[in-house]
């Protein structure tokens, strides 16, 4: 037996269970499946991206950057911009996401980054490099948003995320 079905036998017997009692479980068998399929630590964009349903692609997302469900409120402000053209919601909520602080602190690395800015303007999706391998304290990180701009720009310069 696969392990998506030892998986997915355990959510039938759990929301059974869970009907049972007058509950229902708070996600789907597919969403499920997603979660427990993830890598730890990785994410594919351009895996991602092939869910063409915005709903479920912003909890998926918030699965493979996060490592969590969606919370409900978050869930209420993505779900007024569900009638956005597939690509243009999707490039929003990756980018979102990847500028909160709880994805940095998640130390999540991306691959096939489709919606890189860097990639906007029709860049060559195998030719994006992988995030940097640089790890840094939240307490420094406070520090650094605190910093003037020139500042900020040593501080990358030094640490080799910029180059100079």
């Amino acid at each position: 037996m696969k392990e998506s079905q030892i998986y997915s036998a355990i959510y039938d017997i759990v929301e059974e269970n869970m009907e049972k009692s007058g509950k229902k479980l708070h996600t789907t068998k597919e969403l499920t499946l997603c979660a427990v399929s993830a890598k730890p630590g990785t994410v594919d964009i351009m895996k991602l991206s092939r869910e063409r349903n915005n709903d479920t692609f912003v909890k998926k997302a918030y699965i493979f950057m996060l490592n969590r469900q969606i919370d409900k409120q978050a869930l209420k402000i993505w779900r007024t911009h569900y009638d956005l053209p597939t690509e243009e919601f999707q490039r929003a909520v990756i980018i979102g996401i990847r500028g909160s602080e709880e994805f940095y602190t998640n130390q999540v690395k991306m691959y096939n980054n489709i919606y890189s800015e860097h990639n906007a303007f029709g860049g060559n999706v195998a030719g994006i490099a992988p995030p940097a391998g640089i790890t840094v304290p939240e307490r420094m990180m406070k520090l650094y948003r605190k910093m003037p701009s020139f500042m900020k720009s040593a501080a990358k310069t030094i640490m080799g995320v910029k180059k100079s």
